[in-house]
């Protein structure tokens, strides 16, 4: 198990029925994270990335890592996989059925025959999430893991942002960062929340797209603040860039509720941010 960030000296293998099993994945690589009974994580493994080689695809070096896992071949109370992508749409509640998620779906973004639609309901947009996942990891995953349940990555990351408190004059802006693409949401008291998903291909692009928000939005640079997590640090580039500008920019942490390990840097759970909070929408 030396690919682990840390494991709590409570882990213990003999008992993983009773734990949650949540995996973040991408067609870069994935993670993991395993909670106890009391929503604590216990162990938390490094982002593993995938084999680039002309033999190995994203997907089934997934299935390779998996079945070779030592800890991913336990049983546990639940498993809940996160999928990371910029393929994602809300629907109004009141329009959502199943044809009209794959119709709208699709005037968005292309459906290729190797992927299905899977859909999350988010009762506080009173919406539903839709989005695009890879045939292959599904059959994979509910084979692999009873009671397996599959989530878009932006549903915990919009979740955390609804439920914080909303601002009357100056609304808090909330980041989630990827590779190549973000998800933004600004709420609003009157339920006209800002959301959206942008691809940027380096820092100065990243930057442009945020400030411009700030200005469309007609957001105070100095009191609206600016609420980042996802594969973003306090030193880098962008941040750096953006406080030049903006005068409330803060990297999340991780809630205090979950036990980490005190000798790692806050900085270096950014990236978990959203699979650790997955434990709060189920």
């Amino acid at each position: 198990m030396s690919d682990l960030v840390f494991v709590d000296s409570s882990f213990d293998k003999n008992k993983t029925k009773e734990y949650t099993l949540s995996i973040q994945v991408s067609l870069d690589g994935f993670s993991f994270s395993i909670l106890n009974g009391h929503k604590e994580c216990i162990a938390l493994n490094q982002f593993i990335p995938f084999k680039t080689n002309s033999d190995n695809n994203p997907i089934n070096s997934f299935i390779e890592i998996v079945r070779n896992h030592e800890l991913l071949n336990l049983s546990f109370r639940d498993v809940s996989l996160l999928w990371i992508s910029d393929k994602v749409l809300l629907i109004p509640s009141e329009f959502f059925s199943e044809d009209f998620a794959y119709e709208g779906f699709q005037l968005s973004h292309c459906l290729e025959k190797n992927e299905y639609l899977e859909w999350n309901e988010l009762p506080e947009l009173k919406s539903w999430i839709v989005f695009s996942f890879p045939k292959n990891i599904k059959e994979f995953v509910q084979s692999h893991f009873k009671n397996s349940k599959l989530y878009h990555h932006c549903l915990p990351f919009y979740k955390e942002a609804l439920n914080q408190k909303i601002a009357e004059n100056h609304p808090q802006v909330f980041l989630n960062i990827q590779n190549y693409f973000f998800h933004v949401i600004i709420p609003d008291r009157n339920g006209k929340h800002f959301i959206n998903t942008f691809s940027y291909s380096a820092s100065s692009d990243l930057a442009y797209y945020i400030l411009n928000i700030f200005k469309q939005q007609k957001l105070n640079n100095e009191r609206s603040r600016l609420i980042i997590d996802g594969l973003v640090q306090e030193d880098s580039n962008v941040i750096l860039l953006l406080k030049k500008y903006l005068g409330q920019v803060e990297v999340k942490i991780l809630p205090s509720e979950f036990r980490i390990n005190k000798s790692i840097p806050h900085k270096e759970y950014n990236q978990f941010i959203n699979l650790l909070n997955l434990s709060r929408c189920e």
